[in-house]
């Protein structure tokens, strides 16, 4: 079953350029079950779709959160 789940960057390291979207993006579409991602500067948002049946949404966070980047969930 497809899942949409959104991230919100807390914390002192931010999203601040094309570049830091394109990071989390081809970190977070290297998780198996990981459909589409989406990463933006101008509202700190990370929004992904995944298959459930495949990944867990603790599995997203960790990933974020080893490429430097505190999150909390708002959707």
């Amino acid at each position: 079953m497809l899942k949409s789940i959104t991230f919100e960057v807390v914390g002192d390291n931010r999203l601040v350029c094309e570049g830091c979207e394109q990071r989390v993006e081809r970190l977070l579409k290297a998780l198996q079950g990981v459909g589409q991602v989406r990463a933006q500067v101008r509202n700190q948002r990370i929004e992904v779709l995944f298959d459930t049946a495949v990944l867990e949404a603790a599995a997203i966070t960790e990933r974020i959160s080893k490429a430097g980047y505190q999150t909390k969930v708002v959707s």
